[in-house]
């Protein structure tokens, strides 16, 4: 016999989360107000539904996974199956709207798709479809519709600097829709901008959610992180780890001088202050320079002189 969890196409550890998301996914496409008439449809809803109110019940999959698919069902057949408060499970053709073409959005910037959550809450539309009296709640009034998420990758540069970008919003129905995103200056890495009545559509007549995008940065070949601090390699020659002098440094701003102190070792950390990420409380953490000193290679006669007359300086 196929357990809950592969009639929901899911593993015995998934989350509740990841539950939701695959009996949305499920409910969505066998619904019988998608089918009508299509009585194969209707079966596979009233399982998917029955595999779901006991899984996403914490009491209810404690004593199921106690139990065994097995001895459940034996139980459910008698009228009682265990936790469920007996009553059984019913279906009444035409309880619910449909879900209309705009069940889903998503957003996508430029050709990449980006990550989708569904806009019609579970709870509101199937809470009392199968209740143990089989009798279905009627529809609440208007309801807000969920928020959307998606991610948005810019440079470390523009997230230092700002920057006005685009981002286009598909719905379910295929319609596009052309917004401009504009990005302050110093946004922190997985912090989220808000595009007020941008999200999914609302239930019976109510308002829009919200779009929520999450900033990403983008990888910098220059740059190491090391959470909010950054670190740049900086090859210098012998002569000036010996000497000192200053050498050129690439930050996020664009190439700036640092003094390097006589006797520099390779290796060693320089700070920039204030060069590197935003950080959380506000204002900007720190860069670092790592120091490469570079040895000469196919020393001629007078290079070996002049190298062997520093060993007194080691």
């Amino acid at each position: 016999m196929r357990s809950y969890y592969d009639i929901l196409g899911v593993k015995k550890n998934v989350s509740e989360q990841e539950l939701k998301r695959a009996f949305r996914k499920l409910a969505r496409k066998y619904h019988p107000d998608v089918n009508p008439g299509d009585k194969p449809a209707e079966e596979k809803f009233k399982e998917i539904s029955e595999a779901n109110d006991v899984l996403s019940d914490k009491k209810k999959r404690k004593q199921y996974d106690r139990v065994g698919h097995e001895a459940w069902v034996a139980g459910f057949k008698e009228g009682s199956p265990p936790g469920a408060g007996g009553g059984g499970y019913s279906w009444s053709p035409g309880g619910f709207g449909g879900f209309g073409n705009n069940a889903y959005n998503y957003a996508s910037r430029g050709q990449g798709a980006a990550d989708s959550f569904g806009n019609v809450d579970i709870e509101d539309l199937f809470g009392g479809l199968f209740g143990g009296s089989g009798r279905r709640r009627r529809p609440a009034g208007p309801s807000r519709g969920e928020d959307s998420l998606t991610r948005l990758a810019i440079s470390m540069i523009d997230a230092i600097n700002g920057a006005e970008t685009s981002l286009t919003l598909t719905s379910g129905n295929g319609s596009r829709e052309n917004l401009t995103v504009k990005i302050p200056p110093l946004i922190r890495e997985g912090q989220k901008i808000r595009l007020a009545g941008k999200g999914g559509p609302g239930v019976r007549g109510g308002p829009a959610g919200d779009l929520l995008i999450e900033i990403m940065y983008e990888a910098d070949k220059r740059f190491v992180r090391e959470g909010d601090n950054l670190v740049v390699t900086v090859k210098i020659p012998v002569r000036l780890a010996a000497l000192g002098g200053s050498v050129s440094v690439p930050t996020l701003e664009g190439a700036v001088d640092l003094k390097l102190p006589e006797g520099t070792q390779g290796g060693q950390k320089l700070r920039l202050r204030g060069k590197g990420l935003p950080r959380q409380g506000g204002g900007r953490s720190d860069q670092f320079a790592k120091i490469q000193v570079l040895v000469p290679k196919n020393l001629d006669e007078e290079g070996r002189k002049l190298m062997e007359e520093l060993k007194r300086y080691e």
